[in-house]
């Protein structure tokens, strides 16, 4: 992933992630987001790993974002240890 579409796909998984635990705490006092209507046709168990999905969808795809790969697994040569 190149480094100019870090901070958008950061956003869209603070987004996820925002938009999954609203929607469980709204749920349980009874509010519903409009766009999220078609998930009233699923089963209260289903909706709700669909919103759990959600959430943790969005800590994923923000961990994957903002990791910086590059230095994470930097193998030092033996030679260089020795010096």
């Amino acid at each position: 992933m190149s480094t100019n579409k870090k901070p958008y796909f950061a956003l869209l998984g603070f987004l996820l992630l925002a938009m999954g635990f609203l929607s469980i705490v709204f749920e349980l006092m009874g509010i519903r987001f409009v766009f999220l209507r078609f998930l009233e046709n699923l089963t209260p168990l289903l909706r709700l790993l669909a919103h759990l999905g959600m959430a943790f969808g969005g800590i994923l795809i923000m961990y994957l974002s903002l990791t910086d790969w590059k230095d994470e697994y930097v193998i030092d040569s033996p030679d260089e240890e020795e010096a």
